[in-house]
């Protein structure tokens, strides 16, 4: 898996670019952890992701604001097919 560091204002241009859906995101902000499948990625006026959680009890679609809660972001983690990547926030 390879780290990349990348600053609150990097992050909506590089998901946008670079996340494919059907990816599993784990995402770490302030105190919580969401792990899911990538369903959509909604650029439109936030970047919005779409998580089917995955979990033992819930298993529920989720809609994540990336813009409102990149300032509590720990990192994300992306995993589709072979390729893995760590964001790590500044």
């Amino acid at each position: 898996m390879k780290d990349i560091i990348i600053s609150e204002d990097e992050l909506k241009e590089f998901i946008v670019n670079n996340f494919k859906e059907e990816a599993l995101l784990e995402i770490s902000y302030n105190r919580v952890f969401v792990p899911g499948i990538l369903l959509n990625i909604n650029n439109d006026e936030n970047l919005i992701l779409t998580l089917q959680l995955q979990g033992q009890l819930l298993h529920q679609t989720v809609d994540i604001n990336i813009d409102e809660i990149k300032s509590e972001l720990v990192e994300i983690r992306y995993t589709h097919l072979d390729e893995g990547i760590t964001l790590v926030i500044k």
